[in-house]
């Protein structure tokens, strides 16, 4: 796919009169190569199905990411004593690092069950003098805390400041849904038990996620005024679920009341928020998988794409038959979610300072690439030396249907006396390898991308 780059020889009176300028000016070049788009399926980070990071099962489709729950009860059973063991083994910490998954993290203080249980840890349910209430509805049954107690918001804060201290500059953590409050951390309780609390408090259970992390992005359950403040990202756990979706796009686009006794006007319009930070979520328990990408493919497609959605789990598309009747429909939402990268254009210009090259970057899903990953130009020579230059772009820059262009000046170059390969690749700085497989036709070899060969 390359183009050679042959050296005109010149010779006789000509070659004198233009002698001192091929001193310091081998030749003149100015090359171009176009890269077709591909069609591929591409397995990346950070985007598409997530299973249950506690699920030992083989799993019939690709995925990246893996989705932690940490209930209070099991994480602090003891005042001050946290349990990270625990979590980590039941969670497979060790073999989803190995395998080079990142992680979607929840804590919660209410998952309601088959049984009468609790999932604030006993100590605490002690020192607040049981404040909340044991329930028995059509969620299941368990106990939700007075969210306003003082006791328990003190607690709460050392807990995620806890969590922050073990996994607040981890890479492997990709992910923070701010739960803590609500049903499943869902932030809304059933009216027959209580309310939420107001937005001053519930600000209150959000700030210490904000202070602990640092690497990984936070969502929220809803566009509260507090998310907008910190431009959070949102997650929606009733994806493909037609009416519940559009309810949560329509908040997203306008805002509007909740239910708290101050909470009219509580969520504020966050359209342009997928642009900064990501949109998940998990799909909705109403409706089967397999309808999701049969008799309502084109909604479900539909509602993903308004809603710039990047991973969907746990509630996944993981397990659909690999290679079965829905595989098509799959590939399709697989292909649309997240980031579709590539390279569009490589041009290579001389100039006086050295090969000014240019490459023109384009996005083909529906949001862009978040983390701060680094595209990098490889020049290699035929002797074997390799030189790597960064390239001055951030990855976030990079919207859908954009093209942003990033240039280096290459130096050194003997483009008279060997040849050279340039080649593309975004490295993974926790591994400084390649590690994003770009939706492009060209040349591939461990995710570096031949763009030009450049030949005397």
């Amino acid at each position: 796919m390359g183009k050679n780059i042959h050296v005109r020889r010149i010779t006789g009176l000509l070659a004198a009169l233009l002698f001192a300028a091929l001193c310091t000016r081998a030749f003149a070049l100015s090359e171009s190569v176009s890269y077709p788009a591909s069609g591929a399926e591409l397995v990346n980070p950070f985007i598409g199905s997530a299973v249950w990071a506690n699920d030992t099962s083989d799993h019939e489709q690709p995925f990246t990411l893996v989705y932690a729950n940490l209930t209070w009860a099991d994480f602090e059973p003891e005042q001050g004593v946290y349990d990270f063991a625990s979590f980590e083994a039941e969670n497979q910490f060790a073999r989803w690092r190995a395998e080079g998954k990142h992680v979607i993290l929840r804590f919660v203080m209410d998952v309601p069950g088959d049984k009468r249980h609790r999932d604030i840890p006993d100590w605490l349910y002690e020192a607040t003098d049981g404040a909340g209430r044991t329930y028995n509805i059509s969620y299941g049954r368990g106990f939700s805390p007075d969210y306003e107690n003082p006791i328990l918001i003190q607690a709460h804060a050392a807990a995620i400041a806890a969590l922050g201290e073990r996994y607040g500059d981890d890479p492997f953590i990709a992910y923070v849904e701010i739960g803590s409050l609500g049903h499943w951390g869902e932030w809304h309780v059933y009216d027959k038990i209580g309310d939420m609390p107001s937005e001053a408090v519930q600000a209150q259970y959000v700030l210490p996620y904000i202070d602990a992390f640092d690497s990984a992005y936070l969502l929220m359950r809803r566009p509260f005024a507090i998310a907008a403040e910190y431009s959070l990202g949102l997650f929606n756990d009733t994806a493909g679920l037609c009416d519940a979706t559009e309810l949560w796009l329509q908040w997203i686009e306008s805002g509007g009341d909740f239910e708290t006794s101050d909470g009219v006007d509580a969520l504020v319009p966050m359209p342009d928020a997928w642009q900064t930070a990501p949109i998940g979520g998990e799909l909705s328990t109403s409706v089967a998988r397999e309808a999701l990408l049969d008799e309502y493919f084109t909604q479900t497609l539909s509602l993903f794409q308004q809603s710039h959605t990047s991973w969907i789990g746990p509630g996944s598309f993981s397990d659909i038959p690999r290679g079965g009747a829905l595989q098509a429909a799959l590939d399709t939402i697989n292909r649309t979610v997240g980031y579709r990268l590539r390279i569009t254009r490589c041009d290579a210009a001389e100039t006086e300072d050295g090969l000014r090259v240019t490459l023109s970057w384009t996005n083909d899903g529906i949001a862009p690439f978040y983390f701060d990953w680094q595209p990098t130009l490889a020049v290699t020579a035929a002797d074997g030396g390799q030189t790597l230059y960064p390239l001055p772009l951030s990855l976030l820059d990079v919207l859908p249907d954009t093209t942003v262009t990033a240039a280096v000046t290459l130096t050194g170059l003997d483009l008279a006396v060997q040849s050279y390969t340039l080649s593309a690749a975004i490295l993974n700085p926790a591994t400084g390898t390649p590690g994003v497989a770009l939706a492009m036709q060209a040349q591939e070899t461990d995710l570096w991308y031949t763009l030009m060969e450049l030949t005397p």
